[in-house]
C-alpha cells in the first residue's frame, strides 16, 4: 500500500486539517493535529475505496520533492504548514479494507476503537 504525503494545517479561527495533493477531494479535519492525522489515515481510506468502486486507479503518490514545485504545496510549506507523511491504518498490518471493517466492526460491540483492540488481542496472545 502507498503513503501518501498530506499538508497538515491550522488557521487561527478554524480546526487542524489535512489536505492531500495527490488526491483531490481527500481531506480530514479535527480538534488537534494528533486527531487530524489519525483521521487522515481513514479518509485516505475511504478515498481509495471510492476510487476502487468507480473502476479508476489510484494516482501515484509524488515524493516530497515532486511536491515542493507544486504552487499550492509549495505555498503551503512557505505558510509554515507541515507536510506529513500517511499510510492507511491496515497498511502496516497488510490487511485489506473487508479485514479492516471486521476489526472495526468487532471493536464497536467491546466499545472500544480498532486500536484498543488490536492491542487487547496481541497482549493476549504473547501473554499466554
Amino acid at each position: 500500500m502507498t503513503a501518501y504525503v498530506g499538508i497538515l494545517e491550522k488557521d487561527p479561527t478554524s480546526l487542524w486539517g489535512v489536505w492531500f495533493p495527490d488526491l483531490p477531494g481527500c481531506i480530514a479535519a479535527a480538534e488537534t493535529a494528533d486527531a487530524t492525522v489519525i483521521q487522515a489515515a481513514e479518509a485516505l481510506v475511504q478515498w481509495m475505496a471510492l476510487i476502487e468502486e468507480d473502476g479508476r486507479t489510484l494516482p501515484p503518490a509524488r515524493t516530497i520533492e515532486v511536491l515542493r514545485q507544486d504552487v499550492d504545496v509549495s505555498q503551503a510549506l512557505a505558510a509554515g504548514h507541515a507536510a506529513v507523511v500517511i499510510r492507511p491504518p491496515f497498511d502496516e498490518l497488510g490487511l485489506d479494507e473487508t479485514a479492516i471493517r471486521a476489526i472495526d466492526s468487532a471493536a464497536e460491540r467491546r466499545g472500544l476503537s480498532r486500536r484498543d483492540l488490536v492491542r487487547e488481542m496481541v497482549l493476549n496472545q504473547i501473554a499466554v
